[in-house]
């Protein structure tokens, strides 16, 4: 099986009664994207995978519709402000359990708001602001920058990363301040998005800060 043909399935609580803040859930899918690689008990399923594109599908559900999938998600709940997320390992589209597959996956926008601040020492995920992508798909390609990110660190970093919590923040950056925080020493490796859905091919999306 090629990398490009499995997919992680990553499940965004959208309660439109009471929303949580845009960055906040771009921040929780992120961190649950990850969470789930680390929490990992065997590599079968990922190691295809994660050295791929390491693609991943952010899917909106309910308060009632997410309470049920994050008892069956590995890597459990993860929360930043009121925003939720949980993730599962990577499985091909034909695989995927069919209450995952129905989950709608275009469209999730929630509100503008006040983030809640990083910690020092967090990862600051920067997410290119002129792009004005959904929560959802901003949601993916912060997965991915912090995914890569992730996978620069030593066994020992990435444990101390996990043991801390696993958190991470996220802002946004446009034109050349976005430009010139990405080329920044110590910045992750910069996403540059395929161009599959909302934005054009070639499009470079988001990245993990230099640590400060």
């Amino acid at each position: 099986m090629q990398p490009s043909d499995t997919v992680q399935p990553i499940v965004l609580l959208v309660d439109k009664e009471d929303p949580a803040a845009h960055l906040d859930a771009v921040a929780a899918a992120a961190v649950a994207s990850v969470s789930a690689y680390a929490r990992r008990e065997e590599d079968e399923a990922w190691d295809n995978w994660v050295y791929g594109r390491f693609t991943k599908s952010v899917r909106r559900a309910g308060p009632k519709v997410f309470e049920k999938m994050a008892a069956s998600a590995p890597s459990g709940t993860v929360a930043v402000g009121r925003a939720k997320a949980v993730a599962f390992e990577p499985v091909s589209y034909e695989e995927m359990p069919k209450k995952l597959r129905a989950l709608q996956v275009s469209g999730t926008h929630l509100p503008d708001g006040e983030p809640v601040p990083g910690s020092q020492g967090t990862p600051l995920i920067v997410v290119n602001a002129d792009l004005e992508m959904s929560t959802g798909k901003a949601g993916a390609q912060a997965a991915h920058a912090l995914m890569a990110w992730y996978l620069t660190l030593s066994a020992e970093e990435r444990t101390a990363w996990y043991d801390d919590g696993g958190r991470a923040s996220v802002r946004l950056a446009a034109g050349a301040e976005f430009e010139a925080l990405a080329k920044a020493p110590g910045a992750g490796p910069l996403i540059v998005d395929a161009g599959m859905t909302e934005i054009a091919p070639n499009t470079a999306t988001a990245f993990v800060a230099a640590a400060k």
